[in-house]
Formats: C-alpha cells, sequence, structure tokens
C-alpha cells in the first residue's frame, strides 16, 4: 500500500515544493530568486517559513505584479492555504481562490484609480445557488447555465457554441501564458478599439481597456470558478452606464493550458443593444 499512497501525494507535494523557495516578483513582473526581507518596490514577495506561505505586497503595488503573482498561484492545489500581507494587515488560511479574487479586486482598483472617468466594478465568485439578484439577462444565463466542470476543453467549447450566446468572447493563452482572443462579435461599441484575434493583448491593447479586462481574465484562469463582473462604465463618452459580465473559465486539470479558455459575455444592462465584450 505504501508506494501507491506515496504516488498519489506526490503531484501536490511538488507543487508545494515549487514555491518553498523564497521568490520576488518586481514591479514589471519580473519573477526572481530572493533572499531578502523588503518587499521589492511596487511588487511582491512568496514565501514558505516554517510550515507557513506568506504572501506579501508592496503598498504601492503594480498590476503587472499582481497578474504575475496570480499566474505564479496557478501551481498550487486549489484548496492550498496560505496567508496574505498587504497595506500592514495580515490575513491568515485564505485558498488560492481567496487570494486570487484579491489580487483580481486590488489590480482593477489600481487601474479604476487612474482611470477614475471609465469604468468602476466589482467582482464576485458566482454561486449558482444563490445567483445575484442584478443579473436577470437571459443571455449571460445561458452562460451561467452551462454545466462545464470537470469537461475537457473540446467538449466544454462544443457546448458553449450550440447555447445560443450573443456576442461570446473566447480568450486563450500561449505557452508564455500572454492572453489573446480567439472569438469576439463581429462589431462592438465598447471598447472603441480591438487587436485581430490571435495577437497578444499586452502588446495589442495596452491601454485602460485592454488592461482592465487583461485583469478580469487572468482572475478566471487563477481561480478556475465563474465570476460575475458588474458595476459602471463609459460608453461612447456619455455618461457612465451599469454593465454585467458573466466569466466561465474553461480549466480542466488533465488539459494542457494551451487549451485552457475563459468564455464572457457583457452588456450594458439599461441598453442591451449596446455591444460591448
Amino acid at each position: 500500500d505504501t508506494p501507491t499512497h506515496t504516488r498519489h501525494q506526490r503531484g501536490p507535494l511538488f507543487r508545494q515544493e515549487i514555491m518553498r523557495a523564497q521568490i520576488a516578483i518586481t514591479r514589471t513582473g519580473v519573477t526572481q530568486a530572493s533572499n531578502g526581507k523588503t518587499v521589492p518596490d511596487g511588487g511582491a514577495m512568496v514565501r514558505r517559513t516554517n510550515g507557513e506561505f506568506l504572501i506579501s505586497l508592496h503598498r504601492k503595488v503594480s498590476e503587472t505584479a499582481l497578474i504575475q503573482l496570480m499566474r505564479t498561484l496557478r501551481a498550487l492545489d486549489a484548496d492550498f492555504k496560505m496567508n496574505l500581507e498587504a497595506a500592514g494587515h495580515l490575513t491568515r488560511h485564505l485558498t488560492r481562490q481567496d487570494v486570487c479574487l484579491r489580487l483580481a479586486l486590488r489590480g482593477l482598483s489600481i487601474i479604476e484609480r487612474a482611470s477614475e472617468p471609465l469604468f468602476m466594478s466589482n467582482l464576485e465568485l458566482f454561486d449558482e445557488a444563490r445567483p445575484p439578484p442584478a443579473l436577470r439577462s437571459s443571455n449571460m444565463m445561458r452562460l451561467a447555465g452551462l454545466q462545464l466542470a470537470g469537461k475537457d476543453a473540446a467538449t466544454a467549447l462544443l457546448e458553449a457554441s450550440t447555447a445560443n450566446i450573443a456576442n461570446l468572447v473566447s480568450v486563450g493563452q500561449n505557452r508564455s501564458m500572454r492572453l489573446y482572443f480567439l472569438a469576439l462579435p463581429e462589431e462592438t461599441d465598447w471598447p472603441p478599439e480591438l487587436p485581430a484575434t490571435g495577437m497578444p493583448l499586452d502588446e495589442s491593447m495596452d491601454t485602460p481597456f485592454g488592461r482592465w479586462l487583461s485583469v478580469i481574465y487572468e482572475a478566471a484562469f487563477a481561480i478556475q470558478q465563474p465570476l460575475y463582473h458588474h458595476g459602471f462604465l463609459r460608453v461612447e463618452g456619455g455618461t457612465l452606464r451599469p454593465f454585467q459580465r458573466f466569466v466561465y473559465p474553461i480549466t480542466p486539470h488533465h488539459d494542457r493550458p494551451s487549451n485552457y479558455r475563459v468564455l464572457t459575455t457583457a452588456e450594458i444592462s439599461d441598453s442591451p443593444n449596446l455591444i460591448i465584450i
């Protein structure tokens, strides 16, 4: 029995050992080995000491560092417990999903403060048993109602394609974890400019809109659970309008990460004829 038990435990233990060495993530998202005790300016630090896994954020952490941190944490099991130190406060015994949601919210707030006239939003985990009262869109509920957990990417994408979901957006990642659009609506009212499919977003959409959307997509890949994104955004230079976005990650454990997808659909709540992504 012992060899079988060892083989069963080897995968999760190995993933935890990856993080045993202390690492630092710089403001620009570069990950490097670290022996110091000071968090890099604008970055983050991850260390494991005496059985405790601690993530520390600089008080002026950048959204680039937060995105790289979410990518790093994907190697951990979803229920692996860790502590998060931010703004002088320490929060203990968080799961990877808990931490990545907090990192995503921090990244969104950074971009929204710097682009205050453009958008403001909140991001939350979607609970099918207790859906948000504001989520009444029949189109978004078609995406939310899909049962894709545990299915391989090809099967999940086939089910999504036959669900008649309007304005469905598909996002993929390459081997370097760089995001790109795989499918977009033919015409859109927001954002003002969209790259061609297949182009890395960090190159082709380096705008407040692109960085804002990228945080959402990165959060979905890291959290691996459907998300509900809602708030207000400015369309065509007008007033702030209420919007809703449903985000469904397809990240089966037995599939290659290059096959992972994030599916989303969104709309302006009071003007569903406006097409946004």
